[in-house]
């Protein structure tokens, strides 16, 4: 059986790895070089697939990318 010092060892990290988890989720996920690094990722999936329902949804991702991060992503041909 653990010992009480081992017990809060684990919770203390638990709640450690919660707090991780929820500022990346919150915060670091809106930071836009990440948010262009998905972009890039999305986009050779779109050059793989060729889903024109993908191409929209990421088009429209790139133009909201582009409005909140002052970027200049072009949008894809999705014809």
């Amino acid at each position: 059986m653990p010992s009480k010092q081992t017990k809060w060892i684990l919770v203390i990290i638990a709640i450690g790895l919660i707090a991780i988890f929820v500022s990346y989720k919150t915060e670091l996920s809106n930071v836009c070089s990440i948010r262009q690094l998905n972009i890039a990722g999305d986009e050779k999936k779109y050059e793989q697939t060729k889903d024109a329902q993908f191409c929209d949804s990421l088009n429209s991702k790139i133009s909201q990318f582009n409005d909140e991060c002052k970027s200049n992503i072009e949008e894809l041909d999705c014809g």
